[in-house]
């Protein structure tokens, strides 16, 4: 018989035979498929409310952003940045006002983006007009940024005439005028940009603001400036919570906890808004205390810079000395300076037992009512850092969830009439996790009817990998058996199947709890009302789509096979390599 003939022959075979196989049950039988419910406060089972829609894109809104810092500086940097703002910036952070200013001398044109977005992130932008200002383009365009901010997201702009007459600004006379034509010139051929910068000009220079010769010395002026900073920010709400859906309720819950612990843990699995909430509430709660830092991904600094390093510029935040090192916090100096102080310190995204508990010692060095905030995805590390009041960060309810969604794909509270029913289905998968909302919801907008169809059963499969990747921190800490035991439990529940403990034990014997609870403090898994392990959809995803990399990349290790095509590639691909070890295959009937 020709070769190719039974090449083709043996290849039906194994078609018929991966069908077959994939018909098969393996250790347990089906059982039918649940579908969650939603659970109020109270632990009663909730009816959903008709959604209310509208057919068009009307009410749309601009939330604002939540802010990340109190005060933007804009300056010349070759004008003021050695003297007049370096003195400012430091007076506003001893006055525990959080500061962005940019200490690099800018060359070019080109503004950075993330210039642009600290300029959205900031609450009140400080306009230093000095002498050679409108000479420089970056200067100019974060001006026009700030002005859009304030227009858009109702920001606070102050202006500060540094050795610079106002008049001189809004007509572009004198030093300050000589320095806009040449600007002009530069951009002769392009008169819009130059009109948006005029614009800019006029505009800002009629805003209440501070002139530098109406004061005798520069201390006075700085100490007014603050003073008037101070005022503006006490006077505002604590903080943002207009683009933060169903944050409010959150907060409160923090908050009490802090009335009685003195440590505080945030705890949830990636993506459900830990570090948004601790944000929130150091936001706050900051004016009642008088030394702060907030320590952002602790995680990934560390891998950076070092526990170390780390933990001396935490030091160096707090004590407001930046020729302070690590090995001086031996000294009873600098721990009764610590003692004179009121601190509140966030610890965000924590994933090591051995940071946390060094990083918590120090509070009994810190001043009375002094309190630490930890963030983690993982149980065991808050306790291990004392952290024994700890807040499991909740899933959003349908409706902030759909809320939330919305926002991002149709820049309005609410769907519009056509995508109702496709919004609904991308936030029951989503499961109430704030990061997949954004990034779906963002992703989606725009697109029409049949891209959200192809894009929902594609993501219902496989998750994006933006999403696996902050969900995957998660899973790569743990050992092997604890990899592998979640992955057939990923597998499991992909198909349906309600997995016990004693399914568990079945397949790795009765010495299981450790592995489980593991998996569980780290926020991988849960338990439902009937003791039954569960997972979020997302999480499960991720598990499967790993399980199923796996199998390629490693098949001398354990195989999961779901589809009748991943079982063909997988057998054609060991025949090719004419593999014929002894395999673990995990197969179960899809139904």
């Amino acid at each position: 018989m020709d070769a190719t003939i039974v090449l083709m022959l043996i290849e039906a075979v194994l078609i018929l035979l991966a069908i077959a196989i994939s018909k098969a049950i393996r250790l347990i039988s089906p059982l039918h498929a649940t579908h969650p419910i939603s659970v109020d406060d109270s632990g009663k089972d909730v009816v959903d409310d008709p959604i209310p829609t509208v057919s068009s894109p009307s009410h749309i809104i601009d939330a604002p952003l939540a802010t990340k810092y109190d005060v933007f500086l804009n300056f010349r940097g070759e004008d003021t940045h050695d003297n007049f703002t370096s003195y400012l910036y430091e007076a506003l952070c001893d006055a525990n006002i959080h500061t962005f200013m940019d200490h690099k001398l800018h060359k070019g044109d080109n503004i950075s983006p993330i210039l642009l977005e600290t300029i959205e992130e900031s609450e009140i932008s400080l306009i230093i007009f000095s002498k050679d200002y409108a000479s420089s383009t970056w200067c100019m365009d974060e001006l026009v940024h700030i002005m859009k901010c304030r227009d858009k997201y109702k920001r606070d702009v102050i202006p500060i005439f540094y050795h610079v007459d106002p008049s001189n600004i809004r007509k572009q006379e004198g030093s300050f005028g000589d320095g806009f034509a040449k600007l002009k010139q530069r951009f002769k051929h392009n008169e819009e940009k130059v009109q948006e910068w005029k614009k800019a000009l006029n505009q800002s220079t009629n805003l209440s603001g501070w002139d530098s010769k109406n004061f005798r010395t520069e201390p006075k002026l700085i100490k007014k400036i603050v003073k008037d900073i101070l005022s503006k920010l006490n006077s505002k709400p604590s903080f943002h919570l207009e683009g933060l859906v169903g944050i409010s309720h959150q907060i409160q819950k923090i908050e009490e906890l802090l009335d009685e612990a003195r440590i505080v843990g945030i705890w949830g699995m990636g993506g459900m808004g830990k570090t948004t909430l601790a944000r929130a509430v150091f936001h706050k709660l900051k004016a009642q205390f008088n030394a702060l830092s907030f320590v952002e991904n602790v995680r990934k600094q560390q891998g950076i810079i070092g526990f170390d390093r780390l933990q001396q510029e935490c030091l160096k935040e707090l004590i407001k000395d930046e020729d302070i090192n690590v090995f001086d916090i031996k000294s009873t100096f600098v721990r009764n300076r610590l003692r004179r102080k009121k601190i509140l310190l966030i610890l965000d995204d924590v994933d090591n037992s051995i940071p946390a508990e060094d990083l918590t010692k120090v509070y009994h060095w810190f001043g009375e009512g002094s309190r630490i905030i930890l963030t983690s995805r993982d149980m065991q590390v808050l306790q291990n850092a004392f952290a024994f009041s700890i807040y499991s960060v909740p899933r959003l309810d349908f409706h902030d969830a759909l809320h939330l969604f919305s926002l991002k794909a149709f820049k309005q509270n609410e769907p519009f009439k056509s995508y109702v029913e496709l919004s609904k289905s991308v936030v029951d998968y989503c499961q109430g996790n704030p990061f997949a909302l954004v990034k779906l919801g963002s992703f989606l907008q725009g697109r029409g009817k049949e891209e959200w169809e192809s894009s929902l059963e594609k993501i219902e499969e496989t998750p994006p990998n933006y999403i696996i990747d902050v969900l995957k921190l998660s899973f790569d800490g743990l050992d092997r058996d604890q990899k592998n035991m979640f992955l057939d439990i990923a597998f499991f529940i992909k198909e349906k199947v309600d997995v016990s403990l004693d399914l568990i034990g079945q397949l790795y014997g009765s010495s299981v709890d450790i592995d489980v609870n593991v998996l569980k403090d780290r926020s991988l898994t849960s338990f439902d009302h009937n003791g039954y392990i569960e997972m979020h959809n997302l999480v499960r995803d991720m598990g499967v789509e790993i399980a199923r990399q796996q199998s390629f990349s490693n098949p001398k290790g354990s195989v999961r096979l779901r589809s009748h095509r991943d079982i063909y590639d997988f057998f054609i691909c060991n025949k090719r390599t004419r593999r014929s070890e002894e395999k673990r295959i995990m197969i179960v009937r899809r139904r």
